[in-house]
């Protein structure tokens, strides 16, 4: 047996010859038989999963531009609907603005705010009336909630107002009921105040709190909120009152600059 062992590594050039010749008289004569074998056998080991994985690859592709095509509508479908939500919340301040009637003697000069200045709460907003509009400093700015605040800078085109926020504001004001006066003031420590009310004076929670009309500025009878919180110090000659503002400033649209009508 060992000669047969040893036979194959010392031909074994001729073994390979003789086995290709082999293959090819076999190929040449049963062609017919073998191919169709031969290229089942190539397709299933060669094309069929590259042809599988070419196709994958195109539907992931079409997958993706059909994502990205419907994420571009998505977005334009919200900005849309964005769009129509603030026209509907516009269109209901709009109507209720159709009711508003401005004081005696006064007519009502709609603005928009373009820019609300201030750290911690609004003390200033930019709106887009100007000298151009008639605007001039110190004129009264409300909204339909009621006193906002004054004109305090004026150019061309805008005009910047000084909010009742503003600690350096002050308004004189008085009480609907009893009219007896204060000083309504902002400080950032205890908020909306209600100054200089005598600690004997007639006032409850809940009254409502007007502009006096003394100092020239503001009209008599603008709304500038209600008491909230009363405190009586003894022996001393005023009373401490919170006020709760009428309008919130932290949510101002459309304001009106009051002008005097000639």
């Amino acid at each position: 047996m060992n000669w047969i062992s040893s036979l194959f590594p010392k031909n074994r050039r001729m073994v390979h010859l003789v086995t290709i010749v082999i293959l090819s008289f076999v190929i040449i004569v049963g062609h017919s038989i073998i191919n169709p074998y031969l290229n089942q056998i190539v397709i299933g080991v060669f094309y069929y999963p590259f042809a599988k994985v070419k196709n994958s690859f195109i539907e992931l592709k079409g997958v993706a531009s059909k994502n990205k095509t419907l994420r571009k509508e998505l977005v334009h479908a919200s900005v849309l609907i964005s769009k129509y939500e603030e026209a509907s919340r516009e269109n209901k301040r709009l109507r209720s603005v159709l009711g508003f009637e401005p004081p005696l003697g006064y007519s009502l000069l709609p603005s928009e705010i373009i820019s609300i200045g201030g750290e911690y709460i609004p003390v200033s907003a930019v709106i887009n009336k100007g000298s151009d509009d008639s605007v001039f400093v110190e004129q009264p700015v409300i909204n339909q909630q009621g006193l906002i605040g004054k004109v305090a800078v004026v150019s061309k085109d805008f005009a910047t107002v000084q909010l009742l926020t503003d600690p350096s504001n002050r308004v004189a004001a008085r009480l609907a009921v009893s009219r007896e006066m204060g000083i309504i003031k902002y400080t950032f420590a205890k908020g909306m105040i209600l100054d200089n009310f005598p600690n004997n004076g007639h006032i409850n929670v809940g009254d409502t709190i007007l502009s006096s009309g003394l100092g020239g500025v503001y009209p008599s009878g603008l709304f500038i909120g209600t008491v909230e919180e009363i405190n009586h110090p003894e022996y001393e000659p005023f009373c401490k009152v919170k006020v709760k503002p009428a309008a919130n400033f932290h949510a101002l649209d459309e304001l009106f600059v009051l002008k005097k009508e000639k």
